[in-house]
């Protein structure tokens, strides 16, 4: 989650999923909005073998920050911030980049965050270079356990920290295109029965009735599960 992200390169990182902004600054077209306050986020193959995301079963609720894994971004082409995230944990979104500084009797790192319109994301760019000012980022929505309560991150980025509950659970074949074959699990797996063909994901609904529109740029509306 920190800067210089190279140290971090080496690491093997499983996330699915990428799309790019288009040359009119506009989103390549979603094919529907997802329900106010409701994000996906992908949960990482080596975390759940390492038991690193304990407590994930449906109807949990959890204080945590979604973090962006970055795979790529450009210059922001238009004004208007925005974002989305899909039934994969997939996301794209368009804001300011931001920089908080960790503790420095601890180390001399920082970590960024996306501001998208007052929606706070914690950027990994592991994936990507890091970069600075108004971008257009995509990647994947992912739970990131270095951005636990009353770790040195954490504490660095709990404006980002919400209250969510976990409204459903799944996993997915993995392919070379996209994730197939959806099933729904009632909490992870446990650490030996992790599989890294499998793409694991979490449904997280905002519980806090301050929670923001989540933004998507498309038609049509989200099918009840």
């Amino acid at each position: 989650m920190v800067k210089p992200a190279r140290a971090r390169r080496g690491k093997e990182r499983t996330v699915a999923g990428r799309h790019r902004e288009d040359v009119e600054g506009a989103l390549r077209p979603i094919p529907r909005r997802r329900p106010d306050g409701e994000v996906t986020v992908q949960l990482l193959p080596h975390y759940l073998a390492a038991g690193a995301l304990p407590g994930l079963v449906v109807g949990a609720e959890l204080d945590v920050a979604p973090a962006i894994y970055a795979s790529d971004h450009l210059p922001a082409l238009a004004d208007r911030e925005t974002w989305w995230v899909d039934e994969y944990g997939c996301f794209g979104g368009r804001g300011e980049v931001l920089t908080v500084p960790l503790d420095e009797e601890e180390c001399s790192c920082r970590v960024d965050v996306l501001d998208v319109a007052g929606r706070l994301f914690p950027l990994n760019w592991a994936g990507s270079l890091p970069a600075e000012g108004r971008l257009w980022v995509e990647g994947a929505l992912y739970l990131e356990p270095e951005l636990a309560a009353g770790t040195a991150h954490g504490e660095a980025v709990a404006l980002c920290r919400r209250r969510y509950r976990v409204r459903e659970l799944r996993r997915y074949r993995r392919t070379g295109h996209r994730p197939g074959g959806p099933v729904r699990i009632d909490g992870v797996p446990a650490p030996h029965e992790v599989s890294e063909d499998a793409v694991y994901v979490a449904d997280l609904r905002l519980v806090d009735d301050a929670a923001p529109a989540l933004v998507a740029e498309g038609a049509g509306s989200v099918e009840q599960r």
